[in-house]
């Protein structure tokens, strides 16, 4: 930005004070020179500039984390940012003589015609402001979307909201999705999660056998994720149906922090445990079978 305002004021040093004045052409009495229109660009360049340097100081300031959460330093940023735009066009229109009254007549007639055009945009805008007045979804809640789709919101913006998948994705969300849809999340309160790990064992088997050697196993092994320090919340075993082919149980625990997050990765460690622990312990896991009958005719 500092380049663009030094070559600006070295332009006009090049030109006579005539010919940065001369009228190129008049629009309803009113002159435009070369000096109008640097005049105008010069200012919206300052305001412009300005307005993106204060959304990212104040979004970036690591001195304001003490005292305001960093979904309220997004709302802060992003309004002041729309509020100095704002008065820059305001500013730049009005230092070029041009009567703002006409414009609202103007816009009053338009708005007729394009209102339609722009309800989708509006719709967004205000469901923007809402999010980050109300707060029922912010920076770095992990959310699940009504078409399946769970990630972390990194940035909620006037007219969309990001959302990163854990692979790194970046999905554009209109904001009118998060106030008209159900959206599921994940770390409102409080960053605890149920996980819910299905398998089953063949019929025949003991089921306090099972129950013992999975929960001792889990419970004994430092490296699984899992909460301990509430006893309310330690891993349990139900046994939760009896199919056709086998008896099926459930392994419920909780995880939190990062770990709400990696929901997949840790239902896979978990699969993988339980799979060991049946085969060290004679434990037989069944599958479908069919049997054939040839009939000879």
């Amino acid at each position: 930005m500092n380049k663009i305002i030094l070559l600006i004021v070295l332009s006009l040093g090049l030109f006579g004070e005539d010919i940065l004045n001369k009228s190129l052409v008049t629009v309803d009495g009113t002159s435009i020179s070369i000096m109008f229109i640097v005049k105008f660009v010069l200012i919206f360049v300052v305001g412009f500039g300005f307005g993106w340097f204060y959304k990212n100081k104040i979004i970036n300031s690591h001195k304001l984390d003490d005292r305001l959460s960093s979904s309220t330093k997004t709302i802060l940023g992003n309004l002041g940012y729309y509020a100095i735009i704002f008065l820059t066009i305001i500013t730049a229109f009005n230092s070029i003589g041009l009567d703002l009254s006409s414009l609202a007549v103007v816009a009053g007639a338009l708005s007729v015609g394009i209102g339609f055009g722009l309800q989708t945009i509006v719709s967004n805008f205000i469901s923007g402001i809402i999010l980050m007045l109300e707060k029922s979804v912010k920076v770095g809640d992990y959310v699940e979307l009504e078409n399946g789709v769970r990630g972390t919101v990194n940035e909620i913006r006037l007219r969309a909201t990001i959302v990163t998948t854990n692979e790194h994705i970046d999905v554009i969300v209109p904001n009118s999705n998060f106030i008209q849809n159900s959206v599921t999340n994940l770390t409102l309160n409080d960053e605890v999660l149920r996980l819910r790990i299905h398998f089953g064992v063949a019929y025949g088997t003991e089921v306090s056998k099972v129950q013992e050697v999975v929960l001792s196993e889990i419970l004994d092994d430092a490296t699984l994720p899992h909460m301990r320090n509430n006893p309310e919340l330690l891993p349990r075993l139900w046994m939760v149906a009896m199919n056709s082919s086998s008896v099926d149980f459930e392994l419920v625990l909780w995880v939190e922090g990062d770990d709400t997050r990696k929901a997949l990765g840790i239902q896979s460690t978990y699969l993988i445990k339980i799979y060991e622990t049946l085969n060290k312990n004679n434990i037989i896991i069944p599958f479908p079978q069919l049997d054939v009958h040839i009939k000879r005719g």
